[in-house]
């Protein structure tokens, strides 16, 4: 288990990784029920901000509980947050870890996820002690996957993913990147 406390906060160029607030039901609502986020993802679309403030709960429970850890992307500029990336399915056996994320689509394709997934990656290898991220992406996800290549990250995999919320297979692609010693 690890602790998360204080948390980390991450600061890049242009965005604010930090925790998750009921300050940004709002942000995280107008995410969570745009259709285009889960276009490649089993999740289920908001439908009111009650169900964004159980999500945000749920989030924290498992930064509280040393189970995950996710931060809120905000942009600096506008203070607005964007997306979300999180590091989870943490193995400390294996010292290896998944990684998530999402980048409402106005601010796609201007480097900030890329910004945003190069710093938590940095923060796995070097302050987790992490010596493998990984992070699956659905085929048909053209961005996530150039965003992983340019990242370094390499496939290692692929599965079929059945749908919880969907009756849809996923043909998931894995992705991995190993830490450099040295």
């Amino acid at each position: 288990m690890f602790t998360f406390n204080p948390f980390p906060i991450i600061e890049t160029k242009n965005l604010l990784l930090r925790r998750i607030t009921h300050d940004d039901t709002y942000d995280i609502f107008q995410l969570r029920k745009d259709p285009r986020m889960s276009e490649y993802t089993d999740s289920r679309l908001d439908e009111n901000q009650e169900e964004t403030k159980a999500y945000i709960n749920k989030m924290n429970k498992g930064i509280d509980e040393g189970k995950s850890i996710i931060w809120a992307i905000e942009h600096r500029q506008s203070k607005k947050v964007i997306g979300s990336i999180c590091i989870w399915n943490i193995n400390l056996e294996q010292k290896s870890a998944e990684l998530g994320y999402g980048i409402t689509p106005d601010y796609q394709n201007k480097g900030l996820m890329k910004e945003a997934l190069l710093s938590v990656v940095d923060y796995g290898f070097n302050a987790m002690n992490l010596s493998a991220l990984e992070a699956y992406t659905e085929e048909k996800n053209i961005k996530s996957i150039k965003l992983l290549e340019r990242c370094k990250f390499i496939e290692v995999n692929r599965v079929d993913d059945e749908g919880y919320y969907s009756d849809r297979i996923y043909h998931m692609i894995v992705y991995r990147l190993e830490k450099i010693n040295g």
